[in-house]
């Protein structure tokens, strides 16, 4: 019984083997496996959008670099607005990052949810009792 998986396994690795793309590039000539895609190879996948999305942590960085570099345009008379321009986006991110809600992963198992459901309220609790 046991001869008969590590057959099958052998078979399924084989298989793995045949279908997986040479890695170009590679002077070893060993294979690549499907899930050793590379980093370039894994934003070749992504569209223009999801490349350059603007996120909390690059609205901060933004609002930074503004503050950091306004200095260098008080001859201009841009100081002021520049150094706004980032105190707006820092504040910005942080307001953000406060108020999005969270996104949690669902564990589940074989299909099937496997979250605890949260404890009851005093005041459900009362409402079943008195609805009885």
């Amino acid at each position: 019984m046991p001869q008969r998986y590590q057959k099958e396994i052998e078979e399924i690795l084989g298989q793995v083997d045949e279908d997986s793309p040479v890695r170009s590039g590679s002077g070893s000539g060993r294979k690549q496996r499907p899930w050793e895609i590379s980093r370039a190879q894994s934003m070749s996948y992504r569209t223009p959008r999801e490349r350059f999305r603007f996120t909390i942590g690059k609205a901060l960085l933004a609002g930074v670099i503004l503050l950091v570099i306004s200095p260098l345009f008080g001859s201009l008379g841009l100081m002021a607005p520049i150094a706004f321009g980032g105190i707006v986006f820092i504040l910005g991110a942080y307001v953000v990052h406060f108020t999005k809600p969270r996104r949690s992963l669902e564990r589940r198992w074989r299909g099937q949810s496997i979250e605890d459901e949260p404890a009851p309220h005093a005041f459900s609790r009362m409402w079943h009792w008195l609805s009885r």
